[in-house]
């Protein structure tokens, strides 16, 4: 069976020994290689072990869970909050976490957080201590948990306030829990450009351009999108570099 290595971080030492014994009995796909009590000796053991996957308690001393992750850049592992507060579900899915779960755990809740960190790198072809093939799978955060998407089938993404709608082909959407700004940074330039400030198309479905009211991009799903005055030149610019075939 593959194994995952796990850290936890938690300022408590019972909830640390529930967590770790409940793993080591029920999670065979688990393999815990360190643990910390709080969140600057948390980011060591980050670093030092490389874990896939991290349980992290959100309300310790002085660094909170939240706070700890904002200082690690380039996040390569799961994030599975633990926490005795439900009131910060949403904070958690906005954090990017796989999964949020409520002390004192339960058996079956953790299993599943466990799942769907295994159902996260056998999806990307990165199963543990391996470096499997890109299937350019983008890990999309929901109130629900998440989506693996491959970023070839997105058409389009729409900004709502700190949230996203991605549009995918076959006429799908989906509410991500991430900024429009955020997905700009995480997608391939070479396939997605901004024409406004609520809008990221991806060029491979674009259909028609127009000039109408400035500049408007007609997909292939027939949404039309309007272009920004400020971005038509660089829009044009970007257009020439690509052959675009009409969908």
């Amino acid at each position: 069976m593959q194994k995952y290595r796990a850290v936890i971080i938690d300022d408590e030492e019972d909830s640390r020994s529930n967590t770790r014994n409940m793993i080591q009995n029920y999670c065979p796909e688990i393999e815990i290689v360190g643990e910390a009590d709080n969140g600057p000796s948390g980011k060591m053991k980050i670093q030092e072990l490389k874990p896939h996957v991290v349980f992290l308690d959100i309300n310790m001393p002085g660094m909170n869970g939240f706070q700890m992750l904002e200082g690690i850049y380039d996040r390569d592992f799961c994030v599975i909050f633990l926490t005795a507060y439900s009131e910060h579900g949403i904070t958690a899915v906005k954090a990017g976490a796989v999964d949020y779960l409520l002390k004192p755990l339960m058996l079956s809740e953790l299993q599943s957080a466990v799942h769907k960190v295994v159902v996260h790198y056998q999806s990307k072809g990165n199963p543990a201590g391996t470096k499997g093939e890109d299937k350019n799978l983008v890990l999309i955060n929901h109130s629900k948990g998440f989506t693996l998407v491959d970023f070839k089938d997105i058409v389009w993404l729409e900004a709502s306030d700190n949230y996203t709608n991605l549009f995918l082909n076959g006429q799908k959407k989906i509410i991500a829990s991430k900024t429009l700004k955020e997905f700009e940074t995480i997608l391939p330039s070479s396939d997605f450009f901004r024409v406004h400030r609520s809008a990221l198309i991806n060029i491979n479905f674009v259909k028609e351009y127009s000039n109408h009211e400035g500049g408007e991009v007609i997909l292939s799903d027939g949404t039309r999108v309007q272009v920004s005055k400020a971005r038509v030149q660089d829009f044009a610019e970007f257009i020439k570099t690509k052959s675009v075939t009409p969908k």
